[in-house]
């Protein structure tokens, strides 16, 4: 099928697929699914900014539909993803220049892909170590991380001022607590500048940057898996939002290959959602780390391929991310089946 903005011949079954998978994961991992769906847009041969700027519009999309649904649920804390976004939608601009730049510069492709294999690399191998190192203490608690330690101590950090001079008001102190996201107090600058380095990557790469945002939460703020997700899901809404706008004044979207991707997106998205209630945040955070892997070995063969004009390699590719993640998608249907088959599990016993 011909895509006519991007240029490029597409078989919409892929796309299609990819949309399920996005759905699903997103709505499981708390991430917008730009790490899949650039990667995945880049790995079909599409030009590297109408993968961005198609991807973050995808995001927008299927974050909005995992947003709402995670807000059913109560996984969301809204304070801390706002105070994120005041940090997160100026970056994401200057981001946006800076592709414009690469762009100009013929570099615009290899930064994105290199960027993305070394990112998706340390985050996976990082995620997995932990599952590994925090094995003994997940059988008592299925939220523990191997960081809690690192992650008190950086709610404690104190970062100037530490009052600021409100007019009518008085001073007021800049410790805020995050009730939802159990924590009791941390310097509101903390998470604007989390902000800050999640709308950069978001403008950059064409994720909404909640592949990297919701790690950071769990574990160097010490927020509960099930919270950063749903949390992680409305910071990228905002960013996905505006970097779809910027994107497409820029005619940088291909419309037609967003709808074909955002209706399959928006089912999966029930089901990713689902999976968090029932599934314990251990296992979730280990298919996680499995499912970023998947991603960087795609990207990178897809790299590889263009380089050395090897077409095989980029076919390998596409199987390697489709095939991993569609994988990873039947494990959760299975185990969101297996827990609607005994309504007492809990995601919370690590009893699935």
């Amino acid at each position: 099928m011909w895509f006519p903005n991007a240029e490029v011949v597409i078989n919409p079954a892929l796309l299609v697929f990819l949309g399920v998978i996005v759905g699903i994961l997103g709505g499981f991992f708390g991430v917008g699914g730009g790490f899949l769906i650039t990667g995945g847009l880049l790995v079909f041969g599409v030009p590297p900014l109408y993968a961005v700027g198609t991807g973050i519009t995808l995001i927008m999309g299927a974050s909005l539909v995992n947003t709402m649904k995670h807000r059913q649920l109560g996984h969301i804390d809204f304070k801390l993803g706002a105070l994120m976004a005041l940090g997160s939608l100026p970056a994401l601009y200057g981001a946006t220049r800076l592709n414009a730049a690469l762009e100009a510069a013929d570099l615009a492709g290899p930064v994105i892909r290199y960027t993305y294999v070394v990112l998706l690399a340390l985050l996976g191998m990082f995620i997995l170590f932990d599952y590994l190192r925090s094995r003994k203490a997940i059988a008592n608690d299925p939220d523990a991380i191997s960081t809690a330690r690192l992650a008190v101590w950086i709610q404690r950090l104190s970062l100037p001022p530490s009052w600021v001079q409100v007019p009518g008001i008085g001073k007021v102190p800049t410790r805020v607590a995050f009730p939802v996201a159990g924590i009791e107090s941390v310097s509101i600058f903390l998470p604007v500048i989390i902000g800050v380095g999640i709308g950069f990557l978001a403008g950059l790469l064409g994720a909404g940057g909640a592949f990297i945002l919701t790690p950071v939460l769990i574990y160097f703020l010490g927020v509960p898996t099930i919270t950063a997700i749903g949390t992680s899901l409305f910071q990228v809404m905002l960013t996905g939002t505006v970097g779809t706008f910027i994107y497409a004044t820029s005619d940088r979207v291909d419309p037609l290959m967003a709808v074909i991707m955002l209706a399959t997106a928006s089912i999966g998205a029930q089901l990713g959602a689902t999976g968090t209630k029932v599934i314990e945040p251990a296992r979730i955070r280990f298919l996680f780390g499995i499912m970023v892997l998947a991603g960087c070995l795609a990207v990178g063969l897809e790299e590889v391929s263009e380089a050395a004009e090897i077409d095989e390699l980029s076919t390998v590719a596409s199987v390697v991310l489709l095939g991993v993640g569609g994988l990873i998608c039947l494990v959760i249907a299975a185990l969101v089946i297996k827990a609607g088959r005994n309504p007492g599990t809990s995601a919370q016993t690590g009893e699935i």
